[in-house]
């Protein structure tokens, strides 16, 4: 009997799903911070950098980005700028502004 009911669910036809008006959807601007330059030291003296920090290393990619970084990118260019990192890795800005930073404690 439950297969019946199972291929029962399987024969009936979908539904169409509602219809959203797009007027109900908000659509948010946002442009893309790796085009922006930042001085490390003018940023660090923020209040959200501890938050910045915080939600970067808590990343499932943070530990492999920062090491590839470390080991590959910075060695070889060590006067490298946070965009120039963000754009390598394809990151934000603020990922590598603390990729960068913790290089420098190493």
């Amino acid at each position: 009997m439950g297969r019946l009911l199972k291929q029962a669910r399987l024969n009936k036809q979908p539904q169409n799903p509602p219809i959203v008006k797009s007027s109900s959807i908000r659509r948010r601007e946002s442009t893309s911070t790796r085009l922006m330059d930042i001085d490390l030291s003018k940023f660090k003296t923020s209040p959200l950098w501890p938050i910045l920090v915080e939600t970067t290393r808590r990343s499932p990619l943070y530990a492999g980005l920062m090491g590839y970084a470390h080991e590959k990118i910075i060695p070889e260019n060590p006067d490298i700028s946070p965009r120039e990192l963000a754009s390598m890795l394809s990151i934000s800005l603020g990922e590598a502004l603390v990729i960068l930073d913790s290089y420098g404690k190493k």
